[in-house]
């Protein structure tokens, strides 16, 4: 059986490409794990963002918008908690329920999220 690769992506407006995709980076090879080929996900109502679109592409990775009733159905798998995001979105983590509702049921997270003062991302792993 495939494992499926997630990585979870946010930040704040105007995000460096380069820096979201470095950053992913970094926090694969703490996993073990390769980001080549994996789905990069961010939070539906942020199309207009190209950043997230353009840091998948230098990952090579593929990239999906979820909504945030998908993270929801997640919140109780998080291994970090932000009282700030909760009250704002209803989860506790963003980027950990992105990389989770992105790997696909039956999925875990490989770490806690990794993050800046402007940029998260969080890897899951799943079941293919």
């Amino acid at each position: 059986m495939t494992a499926r690769l997630a990585i979870g992506v946010g930040g704040r407006r105007g995000v460096d490409p380069i820096a979201l995709a470095a950053l992913a980076r970094e926090a694969a090879a703490r996993c073990g794990v390769v980001v080549e080929g994996a789905v990069c996900a961010a939070l539906a109502g942020r199309e207009d963002e190209a950043e997230f679109r353009a840091a998948s592409g230098l990952l090579s990775a593929s990239f999906v918008l979820l909504p945030l009733e998908a993270l929801r159905k997640r919140d109780a798998e998080l291994l970090t908690r932000s009282p700030l995001v909760a009250a704002m979105f209803g989860v506790g983590s963003l980027v950990e329920a992105l990389a989770l509702a992105g790997a696909g049921e039956g999925s875990r997270l490989l770490a806690p999220r990794f993050s800046t003062d402007r940029l998260a991302c969080a890897i899951a792993e799943g079941a293919a």
